[in-house]
């Protein structure tokens, strides 16, 4: 009997290409680009927070709009959901890490969230310090970042490029 080394055993293989078989951050030369593995909760808990600001965002023009037409007692209620809404926006921008992070998402909504949280900060001194001049176009636009960084964080689909 003739003895012919066996090509496809893995024990006939150098040490070093049977290390580099069985590694998992081995380099891989031809097919589709890998996939990132995402991580989901940070995307979900990202969701859940933009969405409450933003129901919360929505509701301010609400109680203001009330306040003006004479119920006075909407007040004290419009400057509890402005202190809410600032918790929240800076629950945001922990979020938009958590997202970056171990979530491997993009880090550019860090740098909006930050920008939010600033602004609504702005937003409020300028409602305490009665410049409706500042206050109310401030507060438009803040309507509109929500709702465009809500749409973004539902249209988005980690892991794809």
């Amino acid at each position: 009997m003739s003895q012919t080394p066996d090509v496809h055993r893995t024990d006939a293989l150098e040490p070093a290409d049977a290390a580099a078989r069985s590694s998992p951050r081995r380099r891989r030369t031809g097919g589709p680009p890998a996939v990132r593995k995402v991580r989901r909760w940070p995307l979900i808990l990202l969701r859940c927070v933009i969405t409450a600001f933003l129901l919360l965002t929505l509701v301010q023009p609400v109680l203001a709009g009330m306040f003006i037409t004479g119920d006075v007692d909407l007040l004290d209620l419009h400057e509890i959901n402005a202190h809410t809404i600032s918790f929240l926006s800076w629950l945001l921008v922990l979020n938009t890490v958590l997202l970056w992070r171990p979530g491997r998402g993009p880090a550019w909504p860090i740098a909006l969230a930050v920008l939010v949280s600033f602004l609504v900060q702005i937003q409020s001194g300028s409602g305490f310090s009665r410049s409706l001049g500042l206050h109310i176009p401030l507060g438009v636009a803040l309507v509109a970042g929500a709702t465009a960084l809500t749409y973004w964080a539902f249209a988005y689909r980690g892991g794809r490029r």
